[in-house]
């Protein structure tokens, strides 16, 4: 029997079809996931503060024949927000939701993770009492930029080698290794082998203000910088005041000097013999207060309370000079022992200021004829520890 015609074009629009949809198949690209991430939108955030965290897959693409899939070239490696689970590795210090938002109840350090299929991704973040932004890094680029920042990382050691890192979605990241000058903020550096620019503007203890420059972007920021190495302080228009005993008075010139030469002004008001119930029970310093209304407050007390018998009877006391100095920035050196037995300084740490107790124990340095009070030389050098310490807590 013959054939039609119609029925020889139905077969061969079905074949043709096939064709089709096979090679379609063989050149259709293969995505591969990587794995999982996390935006690293947020490296230390101030307690009583939310930030929502995002997951996103990490991929690739392969274009190419599913026969060569292997052999083909991978192009560049693409993200995608994903729905992940999340839990924090401390429920006291923070609290996270299911959509990814965090809260922060108290200083500490956390472990944040998210899980998303098979896969894992954590991130580190510090809680911390107070910033000048509900979290950081804070990354602005102009509008319109096709490089859009993603984190910064910046670290300065005790050696004073400075390490920085911006990275970037779509574009090269940034990355510059260099020794830091002791000269007084800006900062200007170049990166190796790049147009890109770095100036370090401004610094507040760890946290750290600059722009990053290339290609006619300017990407400002401000992060908290890593490592145990101190950034110049910038004291403008800002008046300190010193109150204490005689070591405070051996401390004072030495002090004034380092706060006149970072453009603040500087009170020294200690009184030899004093003692901390003395100076919060005979008003002086609510009347040194209210005299000079100073910014920031360094106390130098406690060397003739050093060895009572009980040293909590102080706690109350040193809460009430506390509410005295209310929301000013204050910074007790404490007392430099000369035998073991004194109780005083955790006291004082523990009802001070939390992270302004410069603790003076093990204080090594010249001492007078009297085995307690520094010599010149060795009150020059107390005030260099300090100073290198206060330039870290700001």
């Amino acid at each position: 029997m013959k054939t039609s015609h119609p029925q020889l074009a139905v077969r061969a629009g079905l074949l043709l079809a096939v064709a089709l949809l096979f090679a379609a198949c063989l050149g259709r690209g293969v995505r591969e996931t990587l794995g999982l991430g996390i935006e690293r939108n947020v490296t230390h955030i101030a307690a009583g503060q939310s930030v929502r965290l995002v997951a996103y897959e990490e991929y690739r693409e392969t274009s190419g024949s599913i026969l060569s899939v292997r052999a083909a070239s991978p192009i560049n490696i693409l993200r995608a927000k994903v729905l992940a689970r999340w839990s924090v590795s401390d429920a006291a210090l923070a609290y996270i939701n299911a959509d990814g938002t965090l809260t922060a109840l108290k200083p500490g350090r956390i472990t944040v993770t998210s899980a998303w299929e098979s896969y894992t991704a954590t991130t580190e973040i510090e809680v911390v009492r107070g910033l000048p932004f509900p979290t950081l890094p804070q990354i602005s680029a102009p509008s319109g930029s096709a490089c859009k920042p993603q984190s910064v990382d910046l670290s300065l050691d005790e050696e004073r080698a400075l390490r920085f890192r911006i990275s970037f979605d779509g574009c090269e990241d940034i990355s510059l290794e260099t020794k830091a000058t002791e000269t007084p903020l800006p900062w200007r550096m170049k990166a190796a082998g790049s147009d890109a620019s770095l100036e370090i503007t401004e610094a507040r203890g760890p946290v750290v203000k600059g722009v990053v420059r290339r290609a006619g972007d300017e990407i400002s920021f401000t992060a908290w910088s890593r490592g145990a190495g101190a950034y110049p302080v910038s004291l403008a228009g800002r008046k300190v005041l010193l109150v204490g005993d005689s070591m405070g008075q051996g401390i004072a010139p030495f002090l004034q000097r380092k706060v006149e030469a970072a453009g603040g002004s500087f009170v020294g008001a200690p009184e030899q013999s004093s003692t901390i119930i003395w100076w919060q029970g005979s008003g002086k310093l609510r009347a040194l207060i209210a005299q000079h209304r100073p910014d920031s407050i360094f106390i130098a007390l406690g060397s003739n309370e050093l060895y009572m018998k009980n040293a909590q009877e102080r706690a109350p006391v040193i809460r009430a000079m506390l509410a005295e100095i209310g929301a000013r920035e204050a910074y007790w050196i404490g007392p430099p022992t000369w035998k073991p037995g004194s109780t005083l300084s955790p006291v004082i740490e523990e009802n001070f200021q939390s992270g302004h107790f410069y603790n003076s124990e093990s204080l090594s340095v010249p001492r007078g004829k009297d085995g307690k009070h520094p010599t010149l030389e060795g009150y020059d050098q107390w005030v260099e520890l300090i100073w290198r310490w206060y330039a870290r807590a700001l």
